[in-house]
């Protein structure tokens, strides 16, 4: 589901090439920094970023709730956030082959080691690449411009 509690499926991102992160609110550090690379792309393809399926998968749906990722997006813009229940979720992390392994901290809270790769897919949903945060910005937006090309 997405951050407004509304029914998700892959179907819905057909015919728009897509942006695929996975991740969770509640990282430090890799999550925010590629999600912000995300934004600076969508942001420097100004009108035609309408044209993009950004989307943001937890890793993590025991704290990202629905309202949860409303919140945490709302930095992120159009990064639209979905989450569910576990078995639905792991269908895709098993498609794209994502790896998250909870990480204990000294602390109550934890943290995750996730595949942390933004997977660009063609408008009928067929991978064609992938960016991190290393990438740097001009080679991103290259990659996604190509998408719509």
């Amino acid at each position: 589901m997405d951050a407004d509690g509304l029914p998700f499926t892959f179907k819905d991102i057909q015919g728009k090439p897509s942006l695929v992160y996975f991740g969770f609110t509640h990282c430090p550090d890799i999550c925010p920094t590629t999600l912000f690379l995300m934004s600076q792309v969508l942001d420097r393809l100004g009108p035609d970023a309408s044209r993009i399926n950004a989307l943001f998968i937890t890793v993590d749906p025991d704290r990202d709730t629905p309202d949860q990722m409303k919140s945490y997006l709302t930095a992120y813009p159009p990064v639209r956030g979905l989450t569910g229940d576990r078995a639905h979720l792991a269908v895709a992390w098993d498609i794209y082959g994502i790896e998250a392994v909870v990480v204990p901290t000294t602390s109550s809270n934890y943290n995750m080691d996730h595949t942390s790769d933004v997977f660009l897919l063609d408008q009928s949903g067929r991978f064609r690449s992938t960016f991190d945060l290393n990438t740097k910005l001009e080679v991103a937006l290259a990659d996604v411009r190509a998408l719509l090309a």
